[in-house]
């Protein structure tokens, strides 16, 4: 083999330098992506502690806000002498945003166990700022010797 200039032996070279700055930017670029997901140093799951929660950044600007209230739930009786319960709640936007959408979420829960016992469950597409709406979530049926609360859950895009 010929190993003047430009021959076979500076083309390989160039190839292994090309590879071994590869190599490094690679090594640089994924340094500390090595660590594994777990706890967190230090803390431990207690009742007393829970680890911090994940957050979900939003993009700076307008963001809806919602408020929500429920009424009281109202006891009924079927003609087969089952009950179901009524609700109304009250939703607002109270943010500088429409809402995209928003779910609606009505929870009739049993006092005593703090379970929930039947959901009734609106999605409206936009929901405008500054928009108040009232919602009324009928037949949510329940055990007729049990006493309960009613709970609203409202939830949105994120703008």
């Amino acid at each position: 083999m010929d190993h003047h200039a430009g021959g076979v032996v500076p083309l390989r070279k160039r190839y292994v330098s090309l590879l071994l700055l590869t190599c490094l930017i690679g090594f640089a670029a994924t340094a500390g992506c090595t660590e594994t997901l777990g706890e967190p140093a230090g803390l431990t799951p207690t009742p007393e502690t829970t680890p911090p929660a994940h957050i979900i950044y939003s993009p700076a600007g307008p963001h809806p806000s919602f408020l929500a209230t429920v009424t009281a739930p109202e006891k009924h009786f079927r003609a087969d002498m089952s009950c179901y319960w009524v609700v109304t709640g009250t939703v607002t936007n109270t943010g500088d945003a429409p809402g995209r959408n928003v779910v609606i979420r009505f929870m009739l829960v049993d006092d005593e166990s703090g379970m929930v016992r039947s959901t009734e469950t609106i999605l409206i597409p936009r929901f405008q700022a500054g928009e108040t709406k009232i919602f009324t979530a009928d037949q949510l049926p329940g055990d007729c010797s049990r006493q309960y609360r009613a709970d609203i859950g409202v939830t949105h895009d994120i703008p």
